[in-house]
C-alpha cells in the first residue's frame, strides 16, 4: 500500500514536471530582473524620484525672472474717474488696460543657490534609495533561490533513501514468504518505508512552499506560479579560506553600497538646507519691470479733439514703462528665521547620526555574515567527514543485516543517521554559499550562481 502511494505521488510529480518542461526555466538573474521591473515598492520609490526631480527643476527655475501679462476691461456707469483727465465724470463709458510685469530676484542670501544644491542632493538620495531597495530585493530573492536548491537536494536525499528502503522491503517480503525472516522484522522495515514516504511528502511540500516564497518575492503573476520552475545550476563549495576579512569587505561596501550613498546625500541635503535657512538673515534685493497701457472710449485725441480716437492708437500713445529695485532688510519676523535655522540644524544632526547608524549597522551585518559563513564552512567540513563515516557504517550495517547479524532496529538507526548527516551537510553547504554571496554582494559584486 505504501509503495502504491509512493508510485502515485511520483507519477503526479512527473506529470507536473512534464507540464513545466515547455516553460522556460528561470535563472537567478532572470528572477532578480523580473522583480526589479515589477515590484510595487520599486515602482513607488521611482515615484519619489520623479517628485525629487520635479523639486530640483523647480529650484533651478527660481533663478529665472517671472513674466506675467495682464488685461482688464471695465464698464463704468455713474460717477467714475476718467484717467485721461484725472477727473470724475458722471456718464457711462468703457475703459481697459493691458500690460506685462516681470520680476527677478537679484540676491536673497544665496538661498536660491543652496536650495538648488539641496534639491540636487535630495534627488541623488532618492535615486540611491531605489538602488538600495533593489539590493534588498536581490538579497531576498537570492536567499529564496538557494532555499529552493537546498530543498531540491533534500527531496532527492529523501527519495533516494526511500528507494533503498523500498528495495529492502521487497527483499524482506520474499524472505518472509519462505520463512527466513520473522514477521516482526518485516513489519519494522515496512514501518521505516512508511516513515520515509512521509519524509518525501514533507520534503516535496517544503519545496513547493519555497517556490511560492520566491514567486511572492518576485511579485510573479498568479497565473504563472503553477508552472514556475527555476534552473538548477551545479554548485560547488569553495575553500573557506578565500573569505575576505570584515574590514576589507566593509571598506568596499562604504564605496559601493547605495545604502551608504543615500545616507550621505541626505546629510549633504540637510547641510544645504541649513545654508538656505541662514540666508533668511540677509537682506534681499529684487528688480521689477512693468509695461502698462490703457484705453477709454471717452478719450480725446491730443492731435484732433474732434476726430475719433481709435483704441489701437490709444494703446500705442498711452504706453508706460517702469523699472524698479526693491530692497528688504529683515529686522524682526517673530523669530521665524531663527526657528528655521534651529530646525535645520536639528535635521542636519539627525542626518549625521543616521549616517553613523547606517554605517554601524552595515558593519555589524558584515561581521555577522562573515561569522555565519565561517561557521557554516567549518560545519560543512565536519559534516563531510561525518557523511563519509556514516556511509561506511551504513554499508557495514547493511551487509550484516542482509545476513541476519543485526536486526531491523539497528539497520534503521544506521540508515537514519546517514540521512541526517547528509541533510546536515547540505544545510551547511547552502548556508555557506548564501553568506559568502552576501559578503560578495556587500563588496559590490553581483549575486551569480
Amino acid at each position: 500500500m505504501v509503495r502504491m502511494k509512493y508510485f502515485m505521488a511520483s507519477l503526479l510529480t512527473a506529470m507536473v514536471v512534464a507540464h513545466a518542461y515547455p516553460q522556460d526555466l528561470w535563472t537567478l538573474e532572470a528572477c532578480i530582473q523580473y522583480a526589479h521591473d515589477n515590484n510595487l515598492q520599486v515602482r513607488r520609490q521611482n515615484l519619489q524620484v520623479k517628485m525629487a526631480e520635479s523639486n530640483f527643476l523647480y529650484a533651478r527655475a527660481q533663478v529665472l525672472p517671472t513674466a506675467n501679462a495682464f488685461a482688464n476691461y471695465t464698464f463704468n456707469k455713474g460717477r467714475a474717474p476718467n484717467f485721461d483727465t484725472y477727473e470724475y465724470v458722471d456718464q457711462a463709458f468703457e475703459d481697459g488696460n493691458v500690460g506685462i510685469r516681470s520680476q527677478l530676484s537679484l540676491f536673497n542670501g544665496l538661498s536660491t543657490y543652496y536650495t538648488i544644491r539641496q534639491n540636487r542632493y535630495n534627488l541623488l538620495a532618492r535615486l540611491a534609495d531605489v538602488e538600495n531597495l533593489k539590493n534588498n530585493i536581490t538579497i531576498s530573492i537570492g536567499g529564496a533561490y538557494l532555499q529552493i536548491l537546498l530543498n531540491e537536494e533534500l527531496l532527492k536525499v529523501a527519495e533516494d533513501q526511500l528507494e533503498i528502503t523500498r528495495l529492502q522491503v521487497e527483499k524482506n517480503e520474499r524472505l518472509a514468504e519462505v520463512g527466513n525472516l520473522s514477521r516482526g522484522e518485516l513489519y519494522e522495515i515496512q514501518a521505516q518505508e512508511a516513515r520515509e514516504a512521509s519524509n518525501v511528502v514533507r520534503a516535496r511540500n517544503e519545496l513547493e512552499i519555497s517556490y511560492l516564497t520566491l514567486a511572492q518575492y518576485m511579485d510573479l503573476d498568479p497565473d504563472q506560479i503553477s508552472a514556475f520552475r527555476i534552473e538548477i545550476p551545479e554548485l560547488s563549495i569553495e575553500d573557506g579560506g578565500y573569505l575576505r576579512l570584515v574590514d576589507s569587505v566593509y571598506a568596499d561596501a562604504l564605496r559601493e553600497l547605495p545604502l551608504i550613498r543615500s545616507a550621505e546625500y541626505d546629510l549633504k541635503s540637510t547641510e544645504k538646507g541649513l545654508a538656505v535657512a541662514r540666508g533668511g538673515i540677509f537682506p534681499s534685493m529684487s528688480a521689477e519691470y512693468l509695461y502698462y497701457t490703457l484705453y477709454s472710449n471717452i478719450s480725446v485725441s491730443p492731435e484732433d479733439p474732434l476726430a475719433p480716437y481709435h483704441w489701437m492708437d490709444q494703446l500705442q500713445d498711452k504706453g508706460y514703462q517702469r523699472l524698479s529695485l526693491s530692497l528688504v532688510i529683515p529686522i524682526f519676523n517673530n523669530l521665524n528665521t531663527k526657528n528655521r535655522i534651529s530646525q535645520a540644524k536639528v535635521n542636519m544632526l539627525d542626518a549625521r547620526v543616521n549616517l553613523d547608524l547606517t554605517k554601524q549597522t552595515l558593519y555589524k551585518n558584515i561581521q555577522q555574515a562573515y561569522a555565519d559563513a565561517k561557521a557554516a564552512f567549518e560545519d560543512y567540513e565536519a559534516n563531510l567527514e561525518t557523511v563519509r563515516s556514516m556511509e561506511e557504517a551504513f554499508k557495514y550495517t547493511e551487509q550484516k543485516y542482509n545476513v541476519g547479524m543485526v536486526n531491523s532496529v539497528d539497520y534503521n538507526l544506521a540508515k537514519n543517521n546517514l540521512t541526517k548527516a547528509q541533510s546536515d551537510l547540505l544545510q551547511a553547504k547552502f548556508m555557506y554559499i548564501f553568506y559568502a554571496k552576501i559578503l560578495d554582494f556587500y563588496a559590490g559584486r553581483p549575486i551569480i550562481l
